[in-house]
């Protein structure tokens, strides 16, 4: 065998050098086969991608500077991800830390958020027209407004860059320079606009840039003094020509803003401390009561709040910014600088009805913060602690049954409110839902009765909606969170079969252990008395014994019907839970008093008692439902020898 691999890997090794030398032999070359580029597949995709604005590669038909090719696995798939895919050839839109702003899609390296990697009908492969392109992320509002600022209209790259900027908000020029470059502020007509006064600089103290709804696009709020012209109420002006303040400034917002002289109950530390301006714009704003920037911006500038991503809820007005909707701004006669009382101040957004009603849950004495954070949660509805640790505080006894054998799914999770709806529940266990006929249950477990098929008629207490009847609704210590031993659990109700059973002498053995499911399905059945299968099935599947001459020999026709026919279901007092004595059961269907009966029996007349001792009430391999095995006389058709005078 070895022998054989050798001359098999010599021949293998003689033919490569033949080949070897044949290719070194001078004469004509082979000619080289050109490798196949994506547009030789690719005809139609490469036609579509080549109108309008046409992306280098893609011009030159070089899809590999991007894609690798095929090989084994089909798929268009890129040499690197965005952005390093496109900065070897853009490097300059790498963005540099000194870089005082960037746009978001390009700090995230989202190239492809704005360009179409391929072509695009519009400039620079942008995927949408320039200015509609910019309000797929950009509120339009500030833009629709009734006085426009002219550069608007051409477009926002003739202030914005559209990557990155050394100065703030994407402007290709500082803001007062950028103004300038359209705005002579030598002009007449711009100093008169200005009260003759020699403003250079600031120009976004008072304007807005882009639209306002007030001529000049001045901001929205503008105060007073700049309103009515009077910059000398707070400026003057130096020997040089320079606007300079009178004194600073939040100094000069006390010359007017006079403090209260009340001892209200909390002080806001700016307005204690006297800096107006931390919070405040001096000219004018956009927002209420002049605040420099919007109140989200202003407040979260010292409290951190909404911006843990491990919180898990965010109050509405905290996520919108509107802090001012719940607290005021300088002082205020309740804690926490609110503007309302706190038994008050969450009713002016919920229902006092529905959240501090009679029937509400924890009542009206409790205060929403028994439950509730204000701002944020690391739980789900703002709850102080985790749903189940919280409502366990107070229900100790709920606590408790965590320990049982038993658990209802929701209550073991945590999920009080999969049943429960704190503020606003049914009844006095404050139910999602009314419960008087199983609709909460029914709410998720609709496929109770589907499993058990067609036609199924349904237990008594499940028809009625009656699940507490059988069932605890957060645990037990028995299976399927019933509140008792099966047993006991169905003898409740059924006190006809718990008599029965109490004072036969002979029970069923599965009711004798209490196993009443071993028969019977809980929730219903399309079989007579929610048995689990129809008879005789039902019980053969523990005493197939029974069956083991129906298919090869003959059985016994009460038999093969219903078990029910000769046996009582639960107890008896007749041995193998018969419902009639033994000498009364079989008499019910056959009549000793015939000539027939008494000729089969060969003219003897059987004692009441005796028909088992020859036949067997479920099956022979013969017929006449004789044991397989018989004395042999009997075998013989002899009887005399035995029983001699009985025939009368």
């Amino acid at each position: 065998m070895k022998r054989s691999n050798a001359r098999e890997t010599l021949a293998v090794i003689g033919l490569a050098l033949v080949v070897v030398l044949t290719s070194c032999v001078p004469g004509k070359q082979a000619q080289k086969v050109p490798v196949k580029t994506c547009s030789d597949c690719h005809p139609d995709m490469v036609a579509r991608l080549q109108t309008g604005n046409v992306h280098e590669p893609v011009k030159d038909n070089k899809c590999s500077a991007c894609h690798l090719p095929h090989g084994i696995i089909g798929g268009l798939f890129l040499r690197q991800d965005e952005p390093d895919l496109c900065f070897p050839c853009h490097g300059q839109l790498r963005p540099s830390p000194d870089e005082k702003s960037i746009h978001k899609p390009v700090a995230l390296g989202k190239c492809s958020s704005c360009h179409n990697p391929h072509n695009s009908p519009f400039p620079n492969l942008l995927k949408e027209k320039p200015g509609e392109l910019c309000f797929k992320c950009h509120d339009k509002a500030p833009f629709e407004q009734k006085y426009i600022h002219s550069p608007v209209k051409q477009g926002c790259n003739t202030c914005h860059d559209a990557h990155m900027s050394k100065n703030v908000s994407l402007l290709i020029k500082d803001p007062d320079t950028l103004c300038k470059s359209c705005h002579n502020v030598d002009q007449a007509g711009f100093k008169k606009a200005h009260m003759d006064y020699p403003v250079t600089s600031g120009c976004l103290q008072c304007h807005t840039p882009h639209g306002s709804a007030r001529p000049g696009l001045l901001k929205r709020n503008v105060h007073e003094p700049v309103e009515v012209g009077k910059c000398d109420a707070c400026h003057r002006i130096s020997n040089k020509g320079a606007i300079i303040l009178k004194a600073k400034a939040d100094s000069l917002c006390l010359s007017c803003h006079s403090r209260s002289e009340k001892h209200e109950k909390s002080i806001h530390k700016p307005y204690q401390d006297d800096k107006c301006t931390a919070c405040h714009a001096v000219h004018a704003s956009d927002y209420q009561a002049l605040l420099a920037r919007s109140p989200k911006t202003v407040c979260l500038n010292c409290h951190k709040i909404g911006r843990n991503k491990k919180m898990q809820s965010l109050h509405p007005p905290v996520g919108k910014g509107e802090c001012l909707d719940c607290h005021r701004g300088h002082e205020s006669g309740e804690k926490f600088l609110l503007n309302a009382p706190e038994k008050d101040l969450c009713f002016k957004c919920h229902d006092r009805a529905t959240y501090a009603g009679s029937s509400s849950h924890p009542g009206r004495k409790r205060a929403c913060a028994t439950c509730h954070t204000p701002h944020e949660s690391r739980n789900k509805d703002l709850l102080t602690n985790k749903e189940s640790s919280l409502c366990f505080s107070c229900h100790r006894e709920a606590a408790d049954q965590m320990g049982r054998f038993s658990l209802h799914q929701p209550f073991v999770n945590g999920n009080c409110i999969g049943c429960h709806k704190l503020h606003e529940g049914q009844g006095s266990n404050y139910l999602k839902m009314d419960n008087s006929h199983g609709q909460l249950c029914i709410s998720c477990h609709q496929g109770v009765l589907k499993s058990e098929g067609e036609g199924v008629k349904p237990h008594e207490p499940v028809a009625s909606g009656e699940c507490l009847a059988c069932h605890a609704p957060h645990a037990a210590d028995y299976p399927y969170v019933i509140k008792d031993k099966l047993g006991n659990l169905c003898m409740g109700c059924h006190e006809d079969v718990r008599q029965v059973i109490t004072h036969s002498k002979v029970s069923h053995e599965p009711v004798a252990s209490g196993e009443c499911s071993a028969c019977h399905v809980a929730h219903g059945s399309p079989h007579e008395n929610i048995l689990k299968k129809a008879q005789p099935m039902l019980c053969l599947s523990c005493h197939n014994e029974t069956a083991r001459y129906w298919r090869d020999g003959v059985s016994h026709k009460p038999a093969t019907q219903n078990c029910l026919l000769c046996h009582s279901p639960h107890g008896s007092d007749n041995v193998a839970i018969i419902n009639v004595p033994a000498e009364r059961l079989c008499a019910k269907c056959h009549d000793e008093k015939t000539g027939r009966f008494l000729n089969v029996h060969k003219g003897i007349r059987p004692g009441p008692r005796s028909c088992l001792t020859c036949h067997d009430p479920h099956g022979s391999p013969g017929k006449g439902l004789l044991y397989p095995v018989s004395h042999a006389p009997f075998k013989n058709g002899i009887c005399s020898p035995c029983h001699p005078g009985r025939s009368k």
